[in-house]
């Protein structure tokens, strides 16, 4: 699967030295134009510092296509098994549950399934808590979701139109709609 140490789906590599963040050493980022499954073109991006050990990485898209809504209506227990490509600008909303996920600054590209979507959300949820001080109950609903299934859906909003939700086998049974956006005029 590879060329010379380089994976045949790289386009092009190349390293720099530049100075870490953390420690103002000097560090290297790496950027690598590769293409993805289901995404296309990418700018692979990471930034490692031997002497701190700071890491990031990131996953920009070289081909950004319409806005896209995606919306996947979880039934079964199966369906917490769906694969979802979330793009570093998407947002990520439950309605059912009174959840909404809207990336920062330093969102991230993330390859996951819904059931890891429902523990980002129940890692958040404990964190608030800890700082707050507080307990809720919420995080006992997420994790009994997670054990004995229930229906919600997940709506993906992506301007750059490159996340996917893949369902589980077949996909029989689960109910997924994937619309493209016309953007909306500035007021």
């Amino acid at each position: 699967m590879t060329e010379g140490g380089v994976s045949v789906f790289t386009e092009e590599s190349r390293a720099i030295k530049v100075e870490c963040p953390t420690c103002g050493k000097e560090a290297e980022l790496r950027e690598i134009v590769y293409e993805l499954p289901s995404v296309g073109r990418t700018l692979l991006v990471s930034l490692s510092c031997p002497h701190c050990g700071y890491r990031k990485s990131d996953i920009v898209p070289l081909q950004v296509r319409r806005r896209r809504r995606i919306y996947y209506r979880v039934e079964r227990i199966e369906d917490l098994n769906a694969r979802v490509v979330r793009s570093s600008v998407a947002s990520i909303e439950i309605p059912e549950l009174g959840i909404s996920i809207t990336p920062g600054l330093a969102g991230q590209f993330t390859v996951t399934n819904v059931e890891g979507i429902l523990r980002l959300v129940q890692d958040a949820v404990k964190s608030i808590e800890i700082l707050v001080g507080t307990t809720s109950s919420f995080t006992d609903v997420i994790e009994r979701l997670i054990k004995e299934g229930g229906k919600f859906t997940v709506i993906i909003d992506d301007p750059w139109g490159i996340s996917t939700v893949e369902p589980p086998g077949e996909g029989r049974g689960c109910k997924l709609l994937v619309e493209e956006v016309a953007e909306e005029p500035i007021a």
